[in-house]
């Protein structure tokens, strides 16, 4: 069993505060994944600021490469969490539909791309997950009381 990151303090905290504004909600969805991929590129993958790795998904309807910046959780055992969380909107985002049709993915860490293998985490094992997203940014409990939808948690194991 993997040891939970203790939770991050300071700037994550007021970050975690301002995520659940309205008008962040509105501003972010637009700014934020084009910057991530704006940065990627840029750096070919060795920073990208306020993202954990790069996801590479195979499209559930069109078959095509998609990428997605993600904010991302390590994990002791070298897996990661990500939670589809969208900003707390009402839809899951394409890449969990992305993943649950295609598990087989890619992740980019630190310039290193890697294929892995995403689980869509249920049960104990979603808890589990919940709680590792959580310890890393509490921002996603905020995004509980906005909507209704149980996020997505998937594990991302590299091979």
């Amino acid at each position: 069993m993997s040891k939970t990151p203790k939770p991050r303090a300071g700037a994550d905290d007021a970050l975690a505060k301002i995520v659940t504004k309205d008008w962040f909600r509105a501003v972010a969805p637009k700014i934020i994944p084009p910057m991530h991929k704006a940065m990627n590129k840029l750096t070919r993958g060795r920073f990208v600021p306020g993202a954990g790795l790069v996801l590479y998904t195979t499209g559930a309807k069109s078959g095509k490469r998609r990428e997605t910046p993600l904010e991302a959780v390590p994990s002791s055992n070298g897996s990661w969490v990500v939670v589809g969380s969208n900003f707390a909107r009402e839809s899951h985002p394409a890449w969990t539909g992305n993943l649950i049709a295609h598990p087989e993915c890619e992740i980019l860490v630190r310039g290193k791309t890697t294929p892995a293998t995403a689980t869509l985490l249920e049960g104990d094992a979603r808890e589990e997950g919940w709680q590792e997203a959580l310890a890393h940014f509490g921002g996603w409990q905020g995004y509980t009381g906005i909507t209704d939808r149980q996020f997505r948690i998937f594990r991302l194991t590299p091979h």
